[in-house]
């Protein structure tokens, strides 16, 4: 990984514990509940519902898929057990009704004439049926984050979709969001599917989002990364900090295949910055996934 530049001396984070009764919107929640589904809510909730009976002091026995977002202290699990999503049951009602029918036939003889007539006549009787069923439906998709003095990025997971992130494309290139994500279900992935033009380096595929911020004060910006190979024309992902480039990451960075981790530090000149991500990659058939973006203040 190749940052440009100053990491600013002296401005370290302190580590705090958190309170197992907080609710932190952070990478573990995210990590330990990555989807609205049901049932993996189910198994999710189990955890919960017997991690915060009693104190917990014991840094083993976590569900695996949240271990490298929440690491092994006890206090990030209750956070996000404690602002787990919840869910409603819909009930929906269903009739249905059934029709059948009998024949009936008379015969009438007369002895004057000897003639013998027949009639039918068709009997219609309904029956109805009426069965009730409950249906699980998730709670609505709510937007994290956005706060200057917590995380200020919004839908940094995209697990809402791409808003508020706004995402430009150029000749030969898509995006989409996908799945899976980084421990997590989805993430955003940009695609190039053909030779871009050498000149559209200076306007390149992006994505960005404005965030809220305190000025002065400086920000860790956190963010993964997924390149699907490492070759000497895969290219690279830069940022841009209020347009001034500040960090570029290839995929020979890290480990193609996988997400890997980035740190870049900067200062808040006023109460808005904008984070901008860009796809200068020249690889035919390229995949570049970005997910779990974060920025915190360290203050």
């Amino acid at each position: 990984m190749t940052p440009s530049f100053v990491i600013w001396a002296g401005c370290l984070l302190g580590a705090s514990a958190v309170s197992a009764t907080s609710c932190n919107a952070d990478n573990c929640l995210r990590a330990l509940f990555p989807t609205q589904s049901p049932a993996v809510y189910s198994s999710d909730a189990a955890f919960c519902a017997t991690f915060t009976t009693s104190p917990r002091t014991a840094t083993t026995d976590f569900p695996s898929k949240a271990s490298a977002a929440c690491g092994t202290a006890p206090a990030r699990y209750s956070s996000a057990c404690s602002c787990r999503p919840t869910f409603r049951s819909t009930l929906s009602t269903t009739s249905q009704t059934t029709t059948t029918s009998s024949s009936v036939t008379s015969t009438t003889t007369s002895s004057s004439s000897s003639v013998t007539t027949s009639s039918t006549s068709t009997l219609s009787t309904s029956t109805s049926s009426t069965s009730t069923t409950s249906s699980p439906t998730a709670t609505p998709c709510v937007l994290t984050g956005g706060n200057p003095n917590g995380d200020a990025v919004k839908n940094g997971g995209f697990e809402c979709g791409l808003a508020p992130w706004i995402a430009t494309d150029i000749a030969n290139t898509a995006h989409s969001i996908t799945s899976p994500g980084d421990a997590s279900t989805y993430a955003y992935e940009f695609d190039q599917t053909r030779p871009i033009n050498p000149t559209a380096k200076q306007n390149p595929a992006s994505l960005n989002q404005n965030i809220p911020t305190v000025n002065g004060i400086p920000y860790n910006l956190r963010f993964r990364t997924y390149f699907d190979k490492c070759t000497g024309n895969e290219g690279f992902v830069g940022v841009k900090v209020n347009g001034q480039p500040v960090y570029t990451v290839d995929a020979c960075d890290g480990t193609a295949g996988v997400f890997n981790d980035n740190l870049v530090q900067f200062f808040a000149s006023s109460d808005s910055t904008n984070v901008r991500f860009e796809f200068l990659v020249g690889e035919n058939n390229a995949v570049v996934k970005i997910d779990n973006v974060n920025a915190y203040p360290l203050h």
